[in-house]
């Protein structure tokens, strides 16, 4: 083992390191300039894919540590400000200042994630990662972001010329609602994919009433057509429910290390994305 150990060099140090994180500017369909950071990964089509989604009035920063810690895992990760916060713009003819209205949180699915993930093709294309692995995790707002852009990913028929989505394979929810200021997740819910076979882990901090009802009701709409839980249920298993004794919610249970809640994350993708097959392909626009 010491031996081992001494014979290791500086180009075996480098070799290990992540590669740099990039700033990527995305422009929507509607004219949005989306701002975003993408952490390659080093595993080329044997990457899983994900995408952090903030809460309300946060910014894509806000994942950095577990950006980086799921990056040394070999996944390829990218944050985007969501329109309307930290660096990315808003629709022509509106003020940052203005409140998001219900069309703005909406377009946060329909325009930006789908931005963000038509860029994550691209990378896929490039051999780069495995979109087919698609893992999104949302916190507060973005938990809402996520289920709602999940079943609008699975609501686009394959044609005969391709797949034109069907990626998203798997939903971290931290501090999920049930709804965030006219964004509505119970149509979302009814899609057959997310209600009954899409993988899920909820986490929330149980100190608090709203988030921990909230976060079980999902849990329990969720859980209604799947197997009931078992320990022994393993890799078959797709639903679980994270409660911690604690008042803190959203990004917050990731900086409270203490916690546990990275680990929690890495686990999940690790069991529901990395050690279950799904093959990579090359994928080209079917309407082309």
């Amino acid at each position: 083992m010491w031996a081992l150990a001494a014979c290791r060099t500086f180009a075996d140090d480098e070799k290990d390191e992540p590669l740099p994180p990039e700033d990527v500017a995305l422009r929507t369909h509607d004219g949005v300039l989306i701002q975003t950071t993408f952490y390659p990964s080093k595993l080329g089509k044997e990457a899983v894919p994900v995408i952090l989604l903030h809460e309300e009035k946060g910014v894509r920063g806000d994942f950095t540590s577990l950006a980086l810690d799921l990056q040394r895992l070999g996944h390829a990760v990218i944050a985007p400000d969501l329109r309307g916060h930290g660096d990315s713009g808003m629709p022509r003819g509106s003020e940052r200042a203005t409140a998001l209205r219900p069309a703005d949180l909406a377009a946060m699915v329909s325009q930006d994630v789908e931005a963000v993930k038509s860029y994550l093709v691209e990378r896929n294309n490039a051999s780069e990662l495995n979109v087919e692995k698609l893992c999104i995790i949302g916190a507060e707002m973005g938990s809402v972001v996520a289920i709602d852009f999940a079943a609008r990913d699975w609501s686009w028929p394959v044609l005969a010329t391709g797949k034109q989505g069907q990626d998203v394979k798997a939903l971290v929810l931290i501090s999920p609602e049930w709804s965030h200021r006219g964004l509505q997740i119970s149509e979302a819910i009814d899609h057959p994919q997310v209600r009954s076979a899409m993988s899920v882990i909820i986490i929330v901090g149980e100190r608090k009433s709203k988030e921990r009802h909230d976060a079980e009701r999902l849990y329990k709409a969720l859980g209604r057509l799947r197997p009931p839980p078992s320990p022994d249920a393993g890799i078959a298993r797709t639903l679980w429910l994270r409660t911690l004794p604690t008042t803190l919610q959203s990004t917050q249970l990731l900086n409270e290390r203490t916690m546990g809640v990275e680990q929690m994350i890495e686990k999940f993708i690790e069991l529901r994305l990395v050690d279950v097959d799904i093959p990579w392909q090359e994928r080209h626009n079917p309407l082309e």
